[in-house]
């Protein structure tokens, strides 16, 4: 296959090379002009991501791997196409889809019959079928379901170790109609490997969910859980502080039955993630 990634960011960067190491001709799609030019010079635009420098050089020395500011041209020559942009919110929580809008109006100036279309950046439920599938449609005149896939796929991976998560971590999909369904299982069983998990009862791999919402729900679910309970033990630590108790004794003694599971308290809630996803569930 040929794969355009839209967003070369500490996600992007990363599932390009994944998808290319697997012997698949990536473009790697950024507005940045210098991420693109170090992308291409086989250097890692930013540290702290392990094994991604040495696996950039293989690819991009392969051949397999170029990266380009010309989304719309490397998106004409592309089977699939996953997007990887940020998604901001502004100080009230209203998400801001200002740089998605445009990477997908650049999608759609180059999207082609045939092309499956995949969103993994973490959305508000409902957003690929109201937002990013009329848009899609309306600006390159294809019909979604006949002339090209619209999938969402949610990017479940911590910065510093994505290509240990893309294998430890089954991949939720769903698309807009069953043919998208089983283009994008097949693709992401193409371009990924799965570890072994015991743990669960469906194993390890593609999990079809069944709809776009559900897959988008899914990800805010598992995030505002932790949210909420990294919100939940800092409150207890706070208040065993007040009060003169060990709140590390509390929590060993209350996580001895299997009905809890309190976090250790820390500062506030950090990261890049969590203190946002939650604003878009709600």
């Amino acid at each position: 296959m040929t794969i355009t990634v839209v967003g070369l960011g500490k996600i992007g960067l990363p599932l390009a090379v994944q998808f290319a190491s697997r012997g698949h001709h990536v473009f790697g799609a950024d507005i940045d002009a210098g991420t693109v030019d170090e992308v291409n010079r086989a250097t890692e635009p930013f540290p702290g991501e392990a094994h991604l420098q040495q696996r950039l050089a293989a690819v991009v020395g392969g051949g397999l791997l170029t990266a380009t500011t010309d989304t719309a041209g490397a998106v004409s020559a592309s089977d699939v196409v996953v997007l990887v942009v940020p998604l901001f919110v502004d100080g009230e929580g209203v998400p801001d889809f200002g740089w998605m809008d445009s990477a997908t109006g650049d999608v759609s100036r180059g999207l082609r019959p045939g092309t499956l279309v995949v969103y993994e950046t973490t959305l508000p439920v409902g957003t690929t079928r109201t937002r990013w599938k009329p848009m899609l449609e309306q600006e390159s005149g294809l019909r979604e379901g006949v002339d090209f896939d619209l999938v969402f796929s949610p990017e479940r991976v911590l910065t510093g170790r994505i290509f240990t998560d893309l294998r430890r971590y089954p991949k939720l999909i769903d698309a807009l109609s069953p043919r998208g369904a089983e283009r994008a299982t097949a693709f992401y069983q193409d371009v990924l490997e799965f570890d072994e998990r015991p743990d669960l009862e469906r194993g390890n791999g593609v999990w079809d969910l069944g709809s776009a919402e559900a897959a988008e729900l899914a990800k805010l679910a598992e995030t505002t859980y932790r949210d909420v309970n990294i919100g939940l033990a800092n409150q207890f630590g706070a208040f065993a502080a007040r009060q003169g108790i060990d709140v590390y004794q509390v929590i060993e003694a209350s996580n001895s039955q299997p009905y809890s599971h309190i976090h250790r308290p820390g500062i506030a809630v950090g990261g890049h993630c969590i203190p946002i996803y939650p604003r878009l569930y709600l």
